[in-house]
């Protein structure tokens, strides 16, 4: 997960953005310039310049996303570790295009960003295993304690792989991140009846993936590359 008192360079103006507290993906964020020293960015300084800070407040937004980000690149099948890079450079590559992102729009950015860089970990993955024959198991995964947790994880990780990228993006944020059909309609930049379609045909494919993995039988994954 995101750990506290990791540093990201936003753009080339350095900009330096840090966890402070002890939660994963905290909104609590301190943004450091060359000449203004260390600043809490949650408190109002009246030497800063209008534009600094409305710029200051939508980096902070976008960090307020990071744990949400960290846990849907999880869920569309890459591992913790490679899930908080993912997170991670997602922010940094929204930070540096942050004057071509419509306000409002910084979380739905985000999210295309993590598909896409979902997709290129992916391909990674595949020619990996291409190469040396062997499955490039995701860096960073911990074996669970609690056994039944580690199971339901495990059945849950294994039927989404049955789902392409398309039916599992909308399944993951309307049925474990709990987003609306019309948030998720405003992610994903796409029609509220095809948000609606899609997640009909992932439940019925996730429900059919599910029964044949608790009965022992192997799935079929549906991903695009």
């Amino acid at each position: 997960m995101i750990k506290p008192g990791t540093s990201w360079i936003a753009w080339d103006e350095p900009l330096v953005i840090t966890t402070t507290d002890d939660a994963p993906g905290s909104t609590a964020v301190r943004l450091a310039r060359p000449l203004g020293g260390l600043v809490d960015a949650q408190a109002r300084s009246p030497c800063k310049s209008t534009t600094d800070a409305a710029r200051e407040a939508r980096l902070e937004e976008l960090a307020s996303h990071l744990e949400f980000l960290w846990r849907f690149a999880c869920r569309m099948g890459v591992g913790e570790a490679a899930a908080e890079d993912i997170a991670q450079e997602a922010f940094v590559v929204a930070a540096s295009r942050l004057d071509a992102i419509l306000p409002g729009k910084e979380r739905s950015y985000l999210v295309s960003v993590v598909v896409h860089m979902v997709r290129r970990e992916r391909t990674r993955r595949a020619r990996h295993e291409e190469l040396t024959g062997e499955p490039s198991a995701p860096a960073g995964e911990q074996p669970d304690s609690r056994l039944d947790e580690a199971r339901a994880r495990r059945l849950l990780d294994a039927s989404l792989e049955a789902l392409d990228d398309e039916l599992r993006a909308v399944f993951v944020l309307h049925e474990i991140e709990e987003e609306t059909m019309a948030d998720i309609a405003h992610l994903l930049d796409l029609p509220p009846g095809t948000v609606a379609s899609r997640l009909r045909r992932a439940r019925e494919a996730w429900k059919r993936a599910t029964e044949r993995l608790k009965k022992g039988l192997p799935v079929s994954g549906g991903r695009r590359p």
